[in-house]
């Protein structure tokens, strides 16, 4: 029988943030963490096929929202990158999960989880993400009339809430996004696409969604994604 995805909840600093689940009757599990910011819009629904896809092959999945995103009770200006591990790690630990699988800027939420088993799906340090973001709040305020610079947006950043890409980031998780490094941890496996020619233990055909003006899919690479998962999950 298929099963449709359900929206269940986890526990964290004394309130519920929701989790998206397709729990297969299954000792195998996964956790999928989702990229950040305006990439976890674009990708939302190539994560629900890999999940579906993961179903057909006797794997159940989890897809939390972190702190400050989508239904979540806390405005995301309160939150800080150390929520996001803490709530990751709760949350694997009330269903029992230790095979996380992160994508792109997720994997900056998985760094103290080094016990766990990990996949990661082009992985990406937090400058990155900060400097994509930044560059289009200088593209947007141009089209506006406005004047401003990357460095000028970095110091405002630093002083107090920012808005960039609909997103309102506190000083405080600006600054720890800016210095997180992508976690070398003992028990990973890295995964990137075909075009991507950074070291990787497997390659996967497909498209770089995160960089589409609008959220789309790709059912192969869902598809080919949630193979590779199965696989390196194991019997």
């Amino acid at each position: 029988m298929t099963l449709h995805p359900a929206f269940v909840s986890y526990e964290f600093a004394n309130r519920k943030e929701f989790c998206l689940s397709i729990a297969a009757q299954s000792s195998r599990r996964v956790m999928l963490v989702p990229p950040l910011f305006d990439e976890m819009n674009r990708m939302r629904k190539m994560l629900v096929d890999v999940m579906r896809s993961l179903e057909a092959l006797g794997v159940g999945s989890f897809l939390p929202d972190l702190p400050g995103t989508n239904e979540s009770p806390i405005p995301l200006e309160q939150v800080v990158l150390s929520d996001w591990q803490k709530a990751i790690k709760a949350c694997a630990e009330q269903y029992q999960i230790r095979h996380i699988a992160s994508f792109r800027g997720g994997v900056l939420a998985v760094a103290s989880m080094k016990a766990a088993e990990h996949w990661m799906f082009t992985p990406v340090r937090g400058a990155t993400i900060l400097r994509t973001m930044l560059r289009t709040k200088v593209a947007a305020d141009r089209e506006a009339g406005l004047t401003t610079s990357l460095a000028e947006l970095t110091t405002r950043a630093e002083a107090g809430p920012l808005e960039l890409a609909g997103n309102i980031i506190g000083s405080e998780l600006f600054a720890q996004l800016n210095g997180a490094e992508i976690p070398d941890l003992e028990h990973q496996r890295i995964v990137r696409l075909q075009s991507d020619n950074k070291p990787t233990d497997g390659q996967i055909t497909g498209s770089a969604l995160w960089l589409r003006a609008e959220p789309d899919d790709d059912l192969e690479m869902s598809s080919a994604i949630a193979q590779d998962i199965a696989n390196w999950i194991g019997q």
